[in-house]
């Protein structure tokens, strides 16, 4: 089995890591928001079974709606597992990792990798999985961040960076 990497991308909040982690397991346990919302089919601990609906923003006003199941193992304090079991990701594995910079700032670092018995069709499935993974990544944590810092942020703080990886 030939593990294939599709995206890295990280961003940097002006909220402490908590408030991000909360906010994420919010998410995974139903508490969902504008472009993702789960419901959890089963619950052992800190092991989630959830049906995710989630919705991608396309070029000239489309848009493209679908339904995953994914695992999602919660490891507090500082990451969220996720495996997609059905939909059109079906077999990628992502992880969100949760990093203090300082006590008030946090970069929170996705990562997507993808099982496949054939290395081509992990590769090909990285070429077109990646730009997606990044416009739909850069849309969450913008999400994420109105969430996070819409109490906490000072009116002369300026915006965050978003960045891509490889």
């Amino acid at each position: 089995m030939h593990i294939i990497h599709v995206a890295t991308v990280h961003a940097t909040f002006h909220a402490p890591p908590d408030r991000i982690y909360r906010v994420l397991k919010g998410v995974a346990e139903g508490h969902g928001g504008e472009l993702e919302w789960a419901e959890v089919v089963e619950r052992s601990a800190d092991a989630l079974l959830c049906d995710f609906w989630t919705e991608l923003k396309l070029p000239f006003g489309r848009r493209i709606r679908f339904r995953t199941q994914e695992t999602v193992e919660l490891d507090p304090p500082s990451a969220l597992h996720y495996r997609h079991r059905s939909g059109p990701s079906r077999g990628l594995a992502e992880t969100l990792t949760i990093r203090a910079v300082t006590p008030d700032t946090t970069r929170v670092i996705y990562r997507a990798v993808i099982p496949s018995p054939w290395r081509w069709f992990g590769r090909l499935f990285a070429l077109f999985g990646k730009p997606v993974a990044h416009i739909f990544m850069y849309a969450h944590f913008g999400e994420l961040r109105r969430s996070v810092e819409r109490a906490s942020r000072p009116a002369s703080k300026s915006a965050t960076s978003v960045s891509g990886g490889t």
